[in-house]
């Protein structure tokens, strides 16, 4: 039982990861066509809240620090690449 509820735990883990990359994907072609420079800090302060409120349920919910700051740094490196890459 408790391996499925760990398994459980990392799909919505990853589920919100990509969850995240199609929010930040969105912003950055909303950006794009509006090129609004104040827009882009109300965007990034309003997507690290959301970011860091979801690790917060995740500590909450008991998913280790060691898996959370690797999905963190995994999550970070993803976001940046596709910034590079698109803008």
């Amino acid at each position: 039982m408790k391996q499925d509820q760990n398994g459980s735990l990392y799909m919505n883990m990853i589920f919100g990861s990509l969850g995240i990359i199609l929010i930040f994907l969105g912003l950055l072609k909303f950006l794009e066509v509006e090129a609004n420079s104040s827009g882009f800090i109300l965007v990034i302060l309003g997507l690290t809240i959301t970011v860091h409120y979801i690790y917060h349920l995740e500590k909450k919910a008991g998913i280790s620090d060691k898996i959370i700051w690797i999905r963190a740094l995994f999550l970070i490196l993803i976001l940046g690449s596709v910034y590079y890459f698109i803008a």
